[in-house]
């Protein structure tokens, strides 16, 4: 029996749950297919061919790939098992007019897709249930990315003009906080379980023997258990002192664990990513962030004395954004020195509120659902600021491959001009970010660019 892994689309590292699942299922019995590197044909083609497949929906892009694929496919093509997994497969199933035989999950143990699609007969659902049902707070972590597309045909980061082959592990799965927005809050509801630490160890050590010179931690949050992925991180940095690391993180969490930022850095991490998404303390509380706007320099600065690099992430448009809050962000950006981190697609990401999300829906802040976006339309009290978003797009999307520069300049013009002010003349930071910390693949936290309507 071969089983077909189509993965839609990870942030532009390997897909970490097809890696689980090859292992789970012995060698030779997973074929890979990531979409991020392939045509949408050739997607279509191996899928006719399969009679198991299971197809990831892992966030909103992710989503949306899938369903280009399903809708690519024959209705009278042979019956096949098909399983949808990701924070987004019940989303996607919303979202399709006519959706296929499929099982939809929105989160599944490696452990429980290879069962699943071994099992030749019986109740799926119960399957899961039953593992489910003796599942505790530890995992254990297998992995084998042997059928994976090697580390450098992935993302890099570029630190300091070097670039740097960049693999990725996971601690732990899950978040223990419940941010409104969030999808995995949604999915997870304030639980987290924890890999083996050995094993996390094992396969990073083995992925820098393949060529990773940095490593990204891929948890929700690095420090939803701080000992233990402090474990983890301490020991690779010690087994491997040449590689650096990158983790995500609260703002909320760099204040509330500021004892172990110095600890951070003496074990390389480079920079951090925070989903800091507004400066306005009414938006951050209608999303229950758990920050304020005045945390964020905080926080920054206390990260930028320990010699790490910050790369916040933003949802600059929501029902309760003002116009000043556009500037304040570019503002923000300028003053942390920040011009060339921050990709210019952040600046247009609006608020992405499906079917499952945990924020409540209402005909004040909120319009009907957009089954092409898969979430509600968002309401603007401020009828400028669609017009705003839409031109802040359209100058990232117009924006060069090897400066964030000259388009960040357009869009600061931008930004001031729409709130009737001068663009001040040549900003300057007010602090200097310790290194340049760039990704090749765009990071998006909860939402999406929103494509004007």
């Amino acid at each position: 029996m071969s089983v077909l892994f189509i993965s839609t689309y990870e942030l532009g590292h390997q897909p970490q749950l097809a890696a689980e699942v090859a292992a789970e299922l012995g060698e030779g019995r997973l074929e890979v297919l990531d979409m991020s590197k392939v045509p949408l044909t050739v997607a279509v083609e191996a899928i006719s061919h399969a009679s198991r497949v299971i197809l990831t929906a892992p966030m909103l892009t992710g989503a949306l790939v899938a369903r280009d694929l399903l809708a690519s496919l024959e209705p009278d093509q042979p019956e096949r098992q098909l399983i949808v997994v990701g924070l987004y497969a019940t989303v996607l199933r919303e979202s399709l007019q006519h959706p296929p035989m499929a099982l939809w999950l929105d989160r599944a143990t490696a452990a429980e897709l290879a069962t699943l699609v071994q099992s030749a007969s019986g109740d799926a659902h119960a399957q899961i249930a039953a593992q489910s049902a003796k599942a505790t707070n530890r995992r254990t972590y297998r992995v084998n990315r042997t059928p994976l597309m090697p580390l450098d045909s992935y993302r890099s980061v570029s630190i300091a003009g070097h670039d740097l082959v960049t693999g990725y592990l996971e601690t732990s799965v899950g978040c223990r906080h419940r941010c409104l927005h969030c999808p995995v809050a949604a999915t997870w509801n304030g639980r987290i379980a924890i890999n083996d630490a050995e094993a996390v160890i094992t396969d990073g050590l083995a992925q820098i023997e393949a060529g990773a010179q940095h490593l990204s931690f891929g948890d929700p949050d690095f420090l939803n258990a701080p000992k233990h992925s402090l474990k983890v991180l301490a020991t690779l940095a010690e087994k491997a002192p040449w590689v650096t690391f990158d983790i995500t993180t609260k703002i909320a969490e760099i204040l509330r664990h500021r004892d172990l930022i110095p600890t951070l850095a003496a074990s390389h991490v480079n920079f951090v990513i925070s989903a800091v998404e507004s400066l306005n303390d009414d938006v951050l509380s209608h999303l229950d962030k758990g920050h304020t706007g005045a945390d964020v320099p905080v926080a920054r600065d206390l990260l930028y004395a320990n010699g790490i690099a910050l790369h916040p992430t933003f949802v600059p448009f929501t029902p309760w954004t003002t116009m000043r809050d556009l500037v304040d962000i570019v503002d923000f950006i300028v003053d942390s020195d920040l011009v060339e981190v921050v990709e210019p697609i952040q600046y247009s990401i609006e608020l992405l509120t499906p079917t499952n999300s945990l924020l409540p829906v209402n005909d004040t802040d909120f319009g009907p659902y957009d089954a092409r976006v898969m979430g509600y339309t968002v309401r603007y009290h401020d009828e400028r600021l669609p017009y705003l978003r839409d031109r802040l797009y359209q100058l990232a999307a117009q924006a060069g491959e090897d400066s964030f520069g000259t388009t960040f300049t357009q869009i600061y013009a931008a930004t001031y001009e729409a709130n009737g002010l001068p663009t001040p003349s040549a900003p300057t930071p007010r602090v200097r970010a310790p290194s340049t910390a760039i990704m090749s693949e765009p990071w998006f936290c909860c939402a999406a660019p929103a494509q004007p309507r």
